[in-house]
């Protein structure tokens, strides 16, 4: 989207190249290699993947330097991103070349000290959260709050109604029955750790919910582990690759999402939700020591209370979603109330204020 605008938006040519997944790709996107050699989480977890990543990151300075750009935007991945401009510094260049980041590192959760760091390095930094350009531009970096991407995906109500009109013929789905989505991630290690969790949940409420269907939705490289543990589920269901998510996402009823974007991005669909997570149990032991935050999914951070159920860790277990999944449909007004709530936290991250955030974006950086 933000190379798409780049080119609607301004009189310059640009020419695209770095790291990027199969979307950038379709916008003449050329990726130095496949994004997902960077899809590691985890402290613990990250330890087999070190050697490659240090690969990739002098893989990738020695691209720039041949490349030679005018802008360098890094987008997330702050381990990464941030340690190929550091090892950029030396080259005579560096100065010469504007540095912008997109989403900024969560100082505010964790070592707040990076954001003097992170200010040595770059010229610019988009922040998609409201409360974060203070912490960065107290140390001189120029910081603007953008808006949160998600939020220009924004639905309208007869939208909705035609997806879920067609969402129900394309797969045939009795138009009575509730649709209960699960997001189980993108990530093969974190489908395996919590996916089974959802799945004992969900046949713990075939006994007490009436007609109702399971979708799951999937990426390419989570399809396979995901067909071969949905055979567990014993009720009606479907798998549904990400492609044709807004048709999902305008269908559901309820669902039972792992913490992360995806779950803001059902809450902008106005669906009813619980988070259920768990990483590994060393990893969770060193991030609770530093990390500052009370909550994990970013609309209860923003309203600093839970309005989405948050079940991590031990309590992501099947009994514990089974209960506030039961909740939450039965009780109506307790939907509602989420709903509502949530919409106030998205209203905080740009939703009907801010036009479009990557276009914000292109003229930030095209000001520098």
């Amino acid at each position: 989207e933000f190379i798409e605008y780049s080119r609607l938006n301004s009189d310059y040519e640009f020419i695209f190249s770095g790291v990027g997944g199969q979307l950038m790709q379709k916008q003449n996107f050329s990726s130095i290699f496949p994004m997902e050699d960077l899809s590691v989480m985890g402290i613990f977890e990250i330890l087999p993947h070190i050697p490659k990543l240090v690969n990739r990151i002098n893989f990738t300075v020695k691209k720039i330097i041949e490349f030679q750009p005018d802008y360098i935007i890094t987008i997330d991945s702050p381990d990464f991103c941030f340690r190929v401009i550091k090892k950029l510094k030396k080259y005579s260049f560096f100065n010469q070349v504007k540095k912008i980041h997109l989403i900024a590192p969560s100082v505010w959760a964790y070592r707040e000290n990076r954001a003097q760091k992170v200010a040595k390095l770059y010229n610019l930094l988009l922040a998609i959260l409201p409360f974060e350009p203070p912490y960065f531009e107290k140390y001189g970096l120029k910081t603007k709050f953008i808006g949160h991407p998600i939020i220009d995906d924004n639905p309208t109500l007869s939208e909705m109604e035609l997806l879920r009109s067609s969402f129900f013929k394309t797969y045939q789905i009795n138009k009575d029955d509730k649709i209960i989505l699960l997001t189980p991630g993108s990530r093969i290690g974190e489908v395996k750790k919590i996916f089974p969790e959802f799945i004992k949940a969900i046949n713990m409420l075939k006994n007490n919910i009436n007609s109702f269907t399971v979708v799951v939705l999937v990426v390419k490289k989570t399809q396979k582990i995901i067909e071969e543990l949905s055979q567990e589920i014993q009720a009606p269901f479907k798998i549904v690759d990400s492609s044709h998510k807004k048709l999902i996402l305008s269908s559901a009823d309820f669902a039972i999402a792992k913490s992360g974007t995806n779950s803001v991005e059902i809450s902008l669909y106005k669906i009813p939700q619980i988070i259920a997570y768990k990483i590994n149990s060393f990893t969770h032991q060193i991030i609770k020591r530093i990390v500052k935050i009370k909550y994990a999914n970013l609309l209860n951070i923003i309203a600093n209370r839970e309005i989405i159920p948050e079940l991590l860790q031990d309590n992501c277990n099947p009994q514990k979603i089974y209960d506030e999944m039961l909740k939450l449909i039965n009780n109506k007004k307790l939907a509602q109330i989420q709903i509502e709530e949530s919409q106030k936290s998205l209203i905080s991250l740009g939703l009907g204020k801010i036009d479009n955030p990557m276009k914000i974006a292109v003229t930030e950086i095209i000001k520098l």
